[in-house]
């Protein structure tokens, strides 16, 4: 019976704009302010990652100028910890974020109880944050008078904090979320994804070496095709120094190894815009595939036909949790 062959596909939504305001920012050397290219850089390191998408809901309980202020603070919050919070009703999340805020009086001070449900697009909650934030007291005419940016602050940084361990591929939480069907019996699927002992004594010992010894030694990474600009020669060379540093043994050749191949396509999608989609194929050492990690989106025509600089080093990071978890 053949190896198992596994499919993983990446999805990734990221701002269609991005690659035009990058190349501005570098030939407008000293035009706009420092925040605005801060802001167009941490674009660029979010353009490929798989960082949850989570649209802003409901938040009942405070004034809109209160909401206004935690919605932002809850973006630039998310930001560090690779979760994007988009405007309520975006098409591309694949969650809402639903808040409920309650300001009480607390002796000479006031106390913040908030509570954020984070519901998937079947509308299904997948996790719950609660907290309370103390803050000067506030009056019977404005409860919220005592929330001040710092304790808005506090509030994001918390939430986000334990969004981003709760929700697949938020920084410091779970690993993304690839999925994987095995083209072998179920009998096989199941034992290899549950860990099911297959066989005792003996004869267990002996198909455990076996398994040893057939293992892959590390991974050659090959050629990227079809890329426009300088991509087919910096979207390899990211890859391996990403694979490199998350632990992953790279090496230039051998004969019991896996190999990851890249392959780009562009399509036009309208008069001033083109779909990218990006395949990681990765081989095993006979040469079929064992699955392939892909990135697609729309993007502005043509923004890719010079040097990608900091955008392929973005899309291999982001390829690399999935190629890991085909090679390991």
């Amino acid at each position: 019976m053949g190896a198992a062959q596994y499919r993983t596909t990446h999805v990734l939504s990221f701002v269609t704009a991005i690659v035009a305001l990058i190349s501005a920012a570098l030939s407008l050397t000293g035009c706009g302010s420092g925040a605005g290219m801060g802001n167009i850089m941490q674009g660029a390191g979010g353009l490929f990652a798989g960082s949850p998408k989570i649209a802003m809901g409901n938040v009942v309980g405070p004034p809109k100028s209160v909401t206004a202020k935690l919605t932002q603070a809850l973006q630039t919050a998310g930001a560090d910890r690779n979760l994007t919070i988009l405007p309520s009703g975006s098409a591309e999340a694949e969650y809402t974020l639903r808040g409920y805020l309650l300001s009480n009086v607390d002796g000479g001070r006031s106390k913040i109880s908030y509570v954020w449900d984070v519901n998937d697009a079947s509308g299904t909650r997948v996790t719950r944050v609660s907290g309370e934030e103390t803050v000067a007291r506030g009056s019977s005419s404005n409860p919220w008078r005592g929330l001040n940016s710092t304790a808005i602050a506090n509030i994001a940084n918390k939430t986000a904090s334990q969004l981003s361990a709760d929700l697949p591929g938020g920084r410091g939480g779970r690993s993304s979320k690839p999925t994987a069907t095995s083209s072998t019996s179920t009998s096989r699927t199941a034992a290899a994804a549950t860990g099911a002992t297959a066989a005792t004594g003996a004869a267990a010992a002996s198909s455990a070496k076996t398994t040893a010894a057939r293992k892959p030694s590390g991974v050659v990474v090959g050629s990227v095709t079809g890329a426009p600009g300088d991509g087919s020669r910096t979207l390899p060379s990211a890859l391996k120094k990403r694979l490199r540093s998350s632990g992953v043994k790279v090496v230039s050749r051998g004969s019991n190894v896996y190999t990851v191949k890249g392959m780009v396509r562009l399509t036009n999608a309208g008069s001033s815009k083109e779909k990218i989609r990006i395949d990681w194929r990765v081989l095993e050492p006979s040469g079929t595939t064992k699955g392939t990690v892909s990135q697609e989106n729309t993007i502005p025509k043509g923004s890719l036909n010079g040097p990608w600089g900091a955008i392929a080093d973005a899309a291999a990071g982001a390829a690399v949790p999935g190629i890991k978890k085909l090679v390991q």
